[in-house]
């Protein structure tokens, strides 16, 4: 199990992990692709693939078959789980 300093870590990992969890936590209905994911922050999937395989390996974002291509959605249960870890955490450093 991830700690809390573990997945800021991971999520803070890079430019494209951020834009990722700020695209799905500003829209949490969205359903896309890789390819509709990445153009919508400026990338290309190819470009997008690590960043997204570490925020499904995080449960942050579900891959779903859908026909022949793959969707990401948002699992919102624990996107909400890791921003209130990420608060508290940044809670206890700033009271310390």
């Amino acid at each position: 199990m991830s700690t809390s300093i573990d997945i800021v870590n991971i999520i803070l990992s890079s430019v494209t992990t951020v834009e990722l969890m700020k695209l799905f936590q500003k829209n949490p209905n969205l359903i896309d692709t890789m390819e509709g994911v990445a153009k919508r922050i400026g990338q290309t999937a190819i470009q997008v693939e690590n960043d997204v395989d570490k925020l499904v390996d995080l449960g942050v974002l579900i891959k779903i078959p859908s026909g022949k291509t793959t969707v990401l959605v948002l699992d919102k249960k624990r996107a909400h789980d890791i921003d209130t870890k990420i608060e508290n955490m940044l809670g206890r450093q700033g009271g310390a």
